[in-house]
């Protein structure tokens, strides 16, 4: 689409039909738009297309929530969903599947994780018994910092929930969000209490 750039010196740039318009040197030039044939890409070109076409299907029902939620405020020259997808690439083959889950980031902050987290499902049920370790060094309201979990299996995610534990309880039960498909990773991250900030997230086994 072209747009006019001045309206008194009747500059514009852009696109209309198959040309281009573009300003060069203070003079608004029209170039011919570039004519490309799919037929000659190479087969390296259409396998890192279908790549990154897979990548942003798997990264585009985050747009609703997380992304919106956590990243935007992230993306200091570009967007949540980019960085989400910059972020999360590395998590995919050359085929564009999914090849380690472990390397998805489903949150991203500057909370800290506390270390030495596990978590087991209790058996025959869809509830999971966690504990981490407890910092020396947090005190105050970060204390206070909710437990969100992602549940995940067979390349299926489920939606956000709040686990209902806190930064203090060092650990408990929670219920594992509804999914299609069984669970077998969980994604967790804290939450401020105020919903501005949080931690980087954590995927283990379940």
């Amino acid at each position: 689409m072209a747009k006019v750039e001045d309206i008194l010196s009747n500059k514009i740039s852009g696109r209309v039909g198959n040309v281009v318009y573009a300003t060069l040197n203070g003079q608004t030039i029209v170039r011919s738009l570039p004519k490309t044939n799919p037929d000659k890409r190479t087969p390296a070109q259409l396998r890192n297309q279908e790549r990154f076409r897979l990548i942003h299907q798997f990264c585009a029902p985050f747009k609703r929530i997380l992304i919106p939620q956590i990243w935007n405020g992230h993306a200091k020259t570009d967007n949540g969903y980019n960085l989400f997808v910059k972020t999360n690439t590395p998590a995919f083959g050359l085929d564009g599947e999914l090849t380690d889950p472990k390397k998805i980031r489903l949150s991203i902050g500057n909370l800290p994780l506390p270390e030495q987290m596990e978590v087991h499902r209790i058996e025959g049920s869809q509830r999971i018994q966690m504990s981490w370790q407890k910092s020396r060094t947090l005190g105050g309201l970060t204390l206070k910092d909710k437990l969100m979990v992602i549940s995940a299996g067979e390349g299926r995610f489920s939606e956000l929930k709040a686990t209902g534990l806190k930064r203090y309880d060092l650990g408990g039960t929670f219920e594992l969000p509804e999914m299609a498909s069984p669970a077998t990773l969980v994604y967790l991250f804290f939450e401020s209490l105020d919903q501005r900030y949080y931690s980087e997230s954590v995927c283990l086994e379940i």
